[in-house]
Parts: C-alpha cells; sequence; structure tokens
C-alpha cells in the first residue's frame, strides 16, 4: 500500500510503499486496550499508604472512664472515628502490574500501526543525509505546520537520531520515540503518525518480521525529486 512520503519540510516528495500484510492485519480493538490498560497500570508505583489506628503515633491513655460520663467507651483517642486517628481500609503499597506476552503486545502493536495506514494518517519522512536539517525545534514547528496537523502526532526516529528526538520535547501536540521502543498504545493515543524510513525499515525488521515475512520496499519517487538529495 502506499503512503505519503514527505521530506523534512512536510512537502510529498513521492510515494513510499508499505507491505500489504501490515495494511492488511484485521483491526483488534478488545486486543489494543487490554494492551493500553496493561501499559498505563504499569506505569503506577503503588507506593499510596495511610497508616492504621496501630500505627499512629499516640492513643496509649484511655481517654476518659469507662463508666460515668455517660458517654459510648472508648479506649484510644486514635480510634478511626476520632480526628487524627487511624484510617479504617486506606491504601497501602501494592503493585498494579499487569501482563501482557509478547505475541499479544506484537499483535496490537501491529493492529494499530495498520489502522493508521489505512485511515491515511501515516507519513513516512524521508531520510536526509545532512543530520542539521532536522536537530531543531523550530525545524519540528515548521513540519507540522506545514503538514497542517493540529491534533496530537508522534515521530518515530531511528534510535541513533537523539538530537531530532530531543526536537520534541518543547511542543505541547506531538512527541517522539524511537523505532526500538514502539508500542500500541503509543500509536493509539496519536491522532497522525510520522515515521522515518529508516525507522520504518528497523521497525519491520526487528518487530515486525518476527510475525510477517516482510520484504522491505523501495520508495518511489516522482521524476522532479529523483537524483535530488534531501
Amino acid at each position: 500500500m502506499k503512503v505519503k512520503l514527505i521530506d523534512h519540510k512536510g512537502t510529498i516528495v513521492g510515494d513510499h510503499n508499505i507491505d500489504n500484510s501490515i495494511s492488511s492485519y484485521p483491526l483488534n480493538l478488545q486486543l489494543i486496550h487490554q494492551n493500553v490498560v496493561a501499559f498505563l497500570a504499569n506505569q503506577r508505583q503503588g507506593t499510596h499508604k495511610t497508616k492504621t489506628r496501630a500505627e499512629v503515633r499516640g492513643g496509649g491513655r484511655k481517654p476518659f472512664p469507662q463508666k460515668g460520663t455517660g458517654r459510648a467507651r472508648s479506649g484510644s483517642i486514635r480510634n478511626p472515628i476520632n480526628r487524627g486517628g487511624g484510617i479504617t481500609f486506606g491504601p497501602s503499597p501494592r503493585s498494579y502490574r499487569k501482563g501482557l506476552n509478547k505475541k499479544m503486545k506484537l499483535n496490537a502493536l501491529l493492529s494499530t500501526f495498520a489502522y493508521k495506514i489505512n485511515e491515511k494518517k501515516l507519513f513516512v519522512l524521508k531520510d536526509f543525509t545532512n543530520s542539521k536539517k532536522f536537530n531543531k525545534t523550530k525545524d519540528t514547528i515548521n513540519l507540522l505546520n506545514s503538514l497542517k496537523l493540529n491534533k496530537h502526532s508522534l515521530l518515530i526516529l531511528d534510535g541513533a537520531d537523539k538530537k531530532s528526538i530531543q526536537t520534541t520535547s518543547n511542543i505541547p501536540n506531538i512527541s517522539s520515540l524511537s523505532s526500538d521502543l514502539i508500542n500500541a498504545p503509543a500509536i493509539a493515543r496519536s491522532e497522525y503518525i510520522i515515521i522515518t524510513e529508516k525507522g520504518l525499515n528497523n521497525l519491520i525488521e526487528k518487530r515486525l518480521n518476527k510475525k510477517l515475512n516482510i520484504k522491505i520496499s523501495k520508495t518511489k519517487q516522482t521524476k522532479s525529486e529523483k537524483g535530488i538529495d534531501a
């Protein structure tokens, strides 16, 4: 399936062919939801803690006599019904971790990636030999403005391109990830996906080929762009 190939300025310079085995992968909403829930749950530290009446300081003396006051008997001022007392059934440290095997994560990744391709919300960024073309925040802003992407976008880069990853740190409507760390929740929360050719090849070779036998296609450029270095 053909997707738009853009340069670092956001100009469409041709088409990039993505294997049909990826674009035709079925959408599994239940599996994606399960992956997102597990991903968010695993981000929780679970360090919340409140003190019970046994852990609150004080309360060793009986506050008033057992009989003669007309009040209900009480053995400690740290009783949960008193101000400053312990907390009944309060939270305690626990793990919120949810397990999800590698096969399910890979299927969810393929499902979300195929959905973005079919919805025409995936752009392939042409590799550039000069790294200085995309190492400033204004370069990323100009790219978004050129493509008219107003909603949250995800920029997927090759893991070695650390400078380009840092260019999105101060922009609220875009985030970046290395192709080695990409996951279904990151794609699902983003409206648009921008992935470099190196990042796409790396994603296919190291991740998607574990499920599919994919041949990496070469870029098809327009006549005006042939022979021109980006």
